[in-house]
């Protein structure tokens, strides 16, 4: 059962009571009152006291309710909660291994992408500018989860979650949504077993984001500056080999025709991503060298001229077409801890 609290005074006086406790990012929220929870409940189509998953490490009920509760301080439209639903329980799927992401000291945190005729009906961004400020839909279903990460699953900074400096992706949470019409690849989540038409929301468990901005205008110094622009930031952080999490490429549109052009599907592209997206041996300490070759037989992955991979295999590469046409802009982002982890999101219609 969610405990109801009466708190005298106005909007101020209960964002006051909130935050002494803990249970804000920081940010203005906005009052759960029973009157706005019960309007994001309903428009779950679950009830109230439906369990979602428990949610690490305290492995507490994320019950519809309370799952409403994050989503109403974090300023959500009630029309999101099928979404953020499927968000949660995604994250807490075996795979994603939401207790080490939840506890680590690394600055891990979940990134959402949303797929299918979803996107154009609760208007996430998928365009120009789509990591950045202003959809309301990207930015409170993001920060609803970070919410229900602390206020259910008890990862409070500094005393559960042990990160000691974080990153601004993990305050709210990354969420945006695949350009679909503009890849010239077949989508992200028919990829891993949906229909195109489906609605699916990826949780993956990121921990950091470069940009690998191109001034170039043929597809071969474009596939080449992406290529190598993975290569060279984060997956090389602390492994003695390839990061055994998946590193992931956000190219916009522009980008993504100029590589499909070389390269048509995506799996040519991981494959050469594999081949090609390598770190040289000697960047890495003397002491970290030998390991590194014994992981790497065992993997049964060749170096090739003392190159080391980035990821164990062309599967650990996630492929993204997202993105305006603003410039010729790719993203890599480092995965840790936690597989990706996909679901379907199940409207309050049945749709």
């Amino acid at each position: 059962m969610t405990q109801r609290v009466a708190v005298d005074g106005g909007v101020d006086e209960v964002e006051a009571y909130l935050r002494e406790r803990g249970m804000t990012d920081g940010l203005p929220i906005v009052p759960p009152t029973p009157e706005r929870v019960a309007a994001a409940v309903a428009a779950s189509g679950l009830a109230a006291d439906h369990v979602v998953s428990d949610v690490p490490p305290l492995n507490a009920p994320a019950t519809v309710e309370k799952i409403a509760v994050n989503a109403v301080m974090a300023g959500c439209s009630p029309e999101v909660m099928p979404v953020l639903i499927a968000a949660i329980d995604a994250f807490c799927d075996p795979q994603m291994n939401a207790h080490g992401v939840q506890t680590t000291t690394n600055p891990v945190g979940p990134m959402l992408v949303v797929n299918g005729p979803i996107r154009h009906r609760l208007s996430f961004n998928y365009g120009a500018g789509c990591f950045g400020p202003g959809s309301h839909t990207n930015a409170t279903v993001g920060r609803a989860l970070r919410l229900a990460l602390v206020n259910i699953g008890g990862a409070i900074p500094g005393e559960v979650d042990k990160a000691p400096l974080g990153w601004p992706g993990k305050a709210t949470s990354l969420c945006v949504a695949e350009n679909e019409e503009e890849s010239p690849w077949a989508p992200y989540h028919t990829e891993v077993g949906f229909e195109a038409d489906e609605d699916v929301v990826t949780v993956l468990a990121v921990n950091g984001m470069w940009p690998i901005t191109d001034m170039h205008h043929e597809p071969d110094q474009v596939l080449h500056h992406v290529t190598h622009g993975l290569a060279i930031s984060g997956p090389c952080g602390g492994h003695d080999a390839p990061n055994p999490f998946p590193t992931v490429l956000v190219m916009s549109p522009v980008i993504a025709e100029m590589v499909a052009s070389l390269l048509p599907t995506k799996q040519e592209l991981r494959e050469h991503l594999f081949a090609e997206a390598r770190v040289p041996l000697d960047f890495y300490p003397p002491y970290r060298r030998q390991p590194t070759r014994d992981v790497l037989e065992k993997l049964g992955v060749a170096m090739e001229n003392d190159r080391v991979p980035i990821v164990p295999s062309p599967e650990y590469f996630v492929i993204l077409v997202a993105g305006g046409a603003g410039g010729l802009q790719s993203a890599g982002l480092s995965c840790m801890l936690g597989m990706p982890t996909s679901r379907t999101v199940i409207s309050s219609t049945g749709g």
